[in-house]
């Protein structure tokens, strides 16, 4: 159950963290009138671009590879954190 919130709490705050930068980069790239695309190699993170009349913005499936990454990266730091206390007395109580 540790490993289950660990994993979940590391995806939800660096899904929202990059959410929230991708946003701010798409808005600010609108009010310029600019296009723009982040994306590593086949993996999109967010596109803005113009079509017809409109101006589009699509979050690609990038964001979410993110969120997984931080999910397991906190995931793998909690566990180091948990190994290396292994032993100790927690004089809390």
């Amino acid at each position: 159950m540790r490993a289950l919130k660990a994993f979940l709490l590391g995806a939800l705050a660096v899904g929202a963290l990059a959410y929230a930068l991708l946003t701010t980069l798409a808005l600010t790239a609108q009010a310029g009138g600019h296009t723009i695309d982040v994306t590593v190699g086949p993996l999109v993170f967010v596109s803005v671009g113009e079509e017809r009349d409109a101006i589009v913005t699509t979050f690609g499936p990038g964001v979410v590879v993110l969120a997984l990454v931080g999910g397991l990266a906190n995931l793998a730091a909690a566990r180091l954190v948990r190994h290396r206390a292994a032993g100790r007395v927690d004089p809390v109580d």
